[in-house]
């Protein structure tokens, strides 16, 4: 039997409903409900970061740190301007990037996932980074802990069975509308 002869029978009249009855979507998992919350949270966190990282910067007690620490090689005011600007729009692209994962997520796409994976080992290597460079700046560095442990428990949910099945029967339902409009 043909997949349209087989999508045809699955919604003739015997089926419950009757003909022209629409497909019903999957029921999202509650595991990827809360990692959805969990990316923006952390989309959140990673936002709240850039006040943090700038407001500690441009404090008496850094600068001073970081002219013990550069000497007559650093130009304060300069490089404070480069960090904000690198904190800025860090920032504000992990959270657009982490807002979108969210939402393809919810919306049960399961590729998101992979990209997800990507996203938290480089936000991860950042955050690595900012513990170690110095002068550090230590809130930003622990901003950005939070945001990362964020990401792994949003991560580590979406790829548990449960959250497996919901993304396979949303693509099967995905697949099966667009065979009911043909």
């Amino acid at each position: 039997m043909s997949e349209k002869t087989a999508q045809n029978a699955n919604h003739s009249s015997n089926a419950p409903g009757g003909p022209g009855t629409a497909l019903a979507a999957p029921a999202r998992a509650k595991t990827v409900e809360i990692a959805f919350w969990l990316l923006l949270a952390s989309a959140a966190a990673v936002l709240i970061r850039i006040p943090v990282a700038i407001s500690v910067l441009n404090t008496d007690e850094f600068k001073t740190r970081l002219e013990e620490t550069f000497g007559a090689y650093v130009i304060v005011p300069n490089w404070i301007s480069s960090e904000s600007s690198g904190y800025v729009w860090s920032g504000i692209i992990t959270a657009v990037v982490l807002a979108a994962i969210a939402v393809l997520i919810r919306m049960g796409l399961g590729w998101p996932r992979f990209v997800l994976i990507v996203v938290t080992v480089l936000t991860a290597l950042n955050m690595r980074v900012q513990f170690t460079q110095e002068p550090v700046v230590m809130a930003a560095a622990w901003v950005t802990l939070v945001a990362v442990l964020l990401m792994l428990a949003a991560t580590v949910l979406l790829f548990l069975p449960q959250s497996g099945a919901y993304f396979k029967s949303r693509g099967q339902y995905r697949k099966d509308r667009t065979l009911s409009r043909a």
